[in-house]
């Protein structure tokens, strides 16, 4: 996950592909940084249920 961000490293929402409003129309997610950060969440059981 490192690798594939520069900035926001600890919002898994941003990383998974969220937007905000000031994003505008065209802003589309880095699929490279979203799947990284999949297996990073899944790895370290962020998305687990408690």
């Amino acid at each position: 996950m490192l690798q594939c961000t520069e900035e926001k490293r600890g919002n898994l929402s941003f990383h998974l592909g969220g937007k905000a409003v000031s994003d505008g129309q065209k802003w589309t997610p880095d699929m490279d940084a979203v799947r990284a950060t999949i297996r990073f969440a899944i790895a370290t059981g962020r998305l687990e249920q408690r």
